[in-house]
């Protein structure tokens, strides 16, 4: 089969595709069936990117597209505080339904200390099923296929972001995602174009303090992320479940690099797609290069590695990476041989969820302890740009 044949297999059975919250998809994925999966996302991009298709009514913000979410637990429960442990006689059904199929993760809110719980948007889930259903236990025999597929979805979906018909999806995602637009420097949703131009808004620089900019030996946030940290490539496969494979040779695809950062300590900050969406340096740095990899979007994600020199002399990487049907990742300040203040914009990602992130060589950062303790236990904390999340070991 090829990837147009799977793809035009959204066209030719309407009656396997399976709706958002329905059962039918509940049993694709558990039965790991790849077709019916793929007609499922090729029906997902359809509806998002179809000009006819009018959200309005009560619908309006109860599906709209590829962000729709992957259960449909009782409105806004998963942001309510949860406490250590679930009473489960005051729990509605959908929603410990939802935590048991994990249709979304349970992170730690740094400024408040609350457990939330945020749901997954379906392209993602369906997507990681596909890529990952069965690829550990070495079923995957078509990754070509998968490649090809998540790259022609990833093509279609982001040429639909460019166009002004696109605007249509930001109202429902603005209120699905609860997010805050007077943050931003455009505050209104008319205000834009098209969809990725709300994507990869710009901030309020009042809305995102850079915490103590004057003192070069504090490291920040490098986005609006959950964030990991650990003291050691072998903490992060360790801790970090998606950790198993990685290592700094594969992560940089520079082996000089690697070998000079070789043990160091990361931080990885994973932006979900409702978050703020550029990234910026953790530290003041002169960018030495920035190497863009290919990759695939696949499992072998799209990236670009920028080399930075701390002002202590030695340097560090800030890698950001693409994710499932994330279009581009756009440099702006980020240019060779220019210096950057911590906490300067670098770049940004086109829609989708994304990582950034941040290596630093073997002892030289400390972490801060709730960040390190969270981490330890495989819970990432949700953090603002430009908030503090360690400093500089130096003496």
């Amino acid at each position: 089969m090829t990837v147009d044949e799977a793809v035009e297999l959204g066209n030719t059975n309407q009656s396997a595709i399976a709706e958002p919250y329905k059962q039918e998809l509940e049993a694709q994925i558990k039965s790991e069936n790849p077709e019916d999966l793929i007609k499922s996302l090729n029906h997902l991009v359809d509806q998002n990117t179809n000009p006819d298709v009018t959200i309005t009514g009560k619908h309006q913000f109860e599906y709209a597209g590829i962000h729709a979410p992957s259960s449909k637990i009782p409105s806004r429960w998963h942001r309510r505080k949860l406490g250590g442990w679930l009473h489960l006689h005051l729990v509605p059904e959908g929603f410990r339904s939802a935590v048991q199929k994990k249709f979304g993760n349970f992170v730690i809110i740094r400024s408040t200390g609350e457990l939330h719980y945020e749901e997954m948007p379906i392209y993602t889930r369906i997507g990681m099923h596909l890529l990952f259903g069965g690829y550990y236990r070495g079923k995957v025999d078509n990754s070509n296929i998968m490649h090809a597929l998540f790259l022609k979805e990833t093509l279609r979906q982001g040429l639909y972001f460019t166009q002004p018909e696109s605007v249509k999806q930001i109202p429902s995602f603005v209120q699905h995602y609860t997010i805050e637009m007077s943050d931003y420097v455009i505050s209104e949703v008319g205000g834009y174009k098209n969809f990725n131009e709300f994507f990869t808004r710009a901030i309020l620089p009042s809305k995102r303090p850079i915490a103590e900019a004057d003192n070069q030996n504090v490291l920040v946030a490098a986005a609006d992320s959950r964030l990991n940290v650990f003291d050691s490539v072998d903490a992060a496969t360790t801790f970090w479940i998606k950790g198993k494979e990685f290592t700094l040779s594969k992560l940089l695809q520079d082996e000089t690099l690697a070998k000079e950062l070789e043990g160091g300590s990361l931080a990885i900050f994973r932006l979900a797609p409702q978050d703020y969406h550029r990234f910026h340096t953790p530290a003041k740095g002169k960018v030495e290069s920035i190497k863009p990899i290919v990759g695939t979007y696949y499992t072998d994600n799209h990236r670009s590695v920028i080399k930075l020199k701390s002002h202590h002399g030695f340097s560090f990487a800030v890698v950001s990476i693409g994710a499932l049907l994330v279009g581009s990742i756009v440099h702006t300040h980020a240019q060779e041989n220019k210096e950057l203040e911590k906490g300067q914009e670098m770049g940004y990602f086109q829609y989708g969820g994304s990582t950034v992130i941040a290596v630093f060589p073997q002892g030289k950062v400390i972490w801060d302890e709730d960040l390190k303790a969270n981490s330890e236990k495989s819970i990432e904390t949700v953090v603002c740009m430009g908030e503090k999340i360690g400093t500089f070991n130096v003496h």
